[in-house]
């Protein structure tokens, strides 16, 4: 690390993470998981080297959350992180007590190395460099694989930067900001699964394909996912009638696109992209139209920055900083109820396509990203690329499965081939 004399036994959370403990409970975490599936049964012992050589080159990985009087903190963990089975129902809150205190946990089931993180420690490319570099090493050792390092494959014996461990969002806030003023979302009603289940529906499409169909609309694959989700919801929100509010997704942003940052904490922010509920149905070149519309709206490098200096300086203000932290918490939790979930309809969250050095390629025959649940959504939606494959991922916490089956019965009938998978 280049600053040598920087206390490291403890660590602020990043300004994004300051919500995700206040809305613990014993039900729900916000929490994420990556899987990658090899050739062949892996090996748990030299995993679990490879595991050990990789926690160095993540020093913010090795800290657990904490509870001060006024804000929550990361203490530093002694210990060594250790791999478990994975089981049947994924993404269960952590027991930080029987996981070493650790925010991630690392689970192996035959051939298939799943990590799930909470939310707190990082974000999406966080996680994905995390698991990357783990099976990366694991490569190395295993079948003696020679690479190149690049972005998301990180050489465990490379010094750690200062900008990989800092807040990038106090670096990029500015004295003032302003957050967009949002209507409540629809939601979709059902029976809710006991707190232990949630519900995994994963399609695999080509990408190639899908490309194609993309250009028809002159629309990302993130527009066109996000287009044809609304449309789904459209289609559900008209069967309750007392359905008055917006159809919303909302759609992360990773802001190292956007600002320069190679930090491992969270350094995402999201938009909000959605379509009035009408009499009349919107055509799905309408709502394709207007999700391009709102997302270059939204993206710009103003406008986050001004959504991340409204955040920073509510966390900054003296009134808030004085709360103790019991009240904090409820507070918190009651606005990201109604503020957070309660501006969404669902979340739709790309990861993009996921390039590999080609000598780890022939090892690798997957990939996968999930979101977990939520309090206020009755689910999410994920999507990752590898090789001419995207991964499209449904989970929800309730027992319908009506708009999983919309939206892959539309992509059907666009022409692409679906695989579908499920953990039920």
């Amino acid at each position: 690390m280049n600053n040598k004399n920087k206390d490291m036994t403890w660590l602020k959370l990043d300004n994004a993470a300051l919500i995700y403990p206040a809305t613990l409970n014993r039900k729900i975490a916000t929490m994420f998981r990556f899987t990658v599936t090899l050739i062949d049964e892996v090996d748990m012992d030299v995993l679990q080297i490879a595991l050990d050589n990789i926690m160095k080159r993540f020093p913010t990985f090795n800290y657990a959350l904490k509870e001060g009087f006024f804000w929550f903190y990361l203490d530093l963990i002694k210990d060594s992180p250790k791999i478990g089975q994975d089981y049947q129902n994924p993404l269960v809150r952590i027991n930080w007590k029987d996981n070493k205190n650790y925010m991630f946990r690392v689970r192996v089931h035959h051939n298939r190395i799943a990590v799930e993180y909470f939310h707190a420690l990082t974000d999406g490319t966080g996680g994905l460099t995390f698991i990357l570099s783990l099976v990366g090493e694991y490569l190395k050792l295993k079948y003696n694989v020679n690479y190149k390092y690049n972005n998301l494959v990180l050489n465990p014996n490379d010094e750690v930067l200062d900008e990989e461990i800092e807040d990038s969002f106090l670096r990029y806030a500015k004295k003032s900001g302003k957050m967009d003023k949002e209507k409540k979302a629809y939601h979709i009603k059902g029976i809710e699964e006991n707190a232990n289940i949630i519900n995994i529906v994963t399609g695999k499409v080509s990408i190639s394909k899908l490309k194609k169909i993309c250009a028809k609309y002159n629309a990302s694959i993130t527009e066109f996912l996000t287009s044809l989700i609304l449309e789904s919801l459209e289609e559900i929100s008209k069967k309750d009638i007392n359905c008055n509010k917006p159809i919303k997704v909302s759609v992360p942003v990773n802001l190292r696109k956007i600002f320069i940052s190679s930090t491992m904490r969270n350094f995402s922010s999201y938009v909000n992209v959605g379509i009035k509920v009408t009499k009349d149905n919107y055509s799905f070149e309408e709502i394709i139209l207007e999700v391009k519309r709102q997302i270059k709206e939204m993206t710009t490098k103003k406008k986050m920055t001004e959504k991340i200096s409204a955040n920073v300086n509510l966390a900054k203000n003296l009134l808030i900083r004085i709360i103790p932290l019991f009240i904090k918490k409820r507070i918190m939790s009651l606005v990201e109820n109604r503020v957070g979930d309660g501006y969404v309809t669902t979340t739709l969250s790309n990861i993009g396509l996921v390039k590999l050095p080609k000598e780890m390629e022939q090892y690798i025959t997957d990939i996968n990203f999930i979101l977990g649940k939520s309090k206020g959504k009755s689910g999410s939606i994920s999507a990752v690329g590898y090789q001419d494959t995207l991964y499209i991922t449904f989970s929800r916490k309730i027992k319908e499965a009506e708009l999983e089956r919309l939206f892959f019965t539309k992509l059907v009938k666009m022409g692409l081939e679906v695989e579908i998978e499920s953990n039920r």
